[in-house]
């Protein structure tokens, strides 16, 4: 499977889909995460880190910290 299917996947099972298109959205204004944006930021499993800033999320550095953390162990396990 394709590692940015993969990605999609991923936030769909960890229920964050909204949490992370909300503070991407609103940290890349105008941009929408897709196949071809993946590929242009590099998407792999460090994705996460450089996505946007997590401590600018209602979320928090803790909550992103984790769900990182949780997408480098699935990809490290492929």
């Amino acid at each position: 499977m394709d590692l940015y299917l993969r990605f999609r996947r991923f936030l769909e099972d960890r229920g964050c889909v909204r949490e992370f298109e909300e503070a991407f959205g609103s940290q890349l204004p105008g941009y929408r995460l897709d196949a071809v944006l993946w590929e242009i930021m590099g998407g792999d499993e460090c994705f996460l880190g450089r996505a946007f800033d997590w401590e600018q999320t209602s979320q928090g550095r803790s909550f992103w910290a984790q769900v990182d953390k949780e997408w480098y162990s699935l990809c490290s396990s492929l």
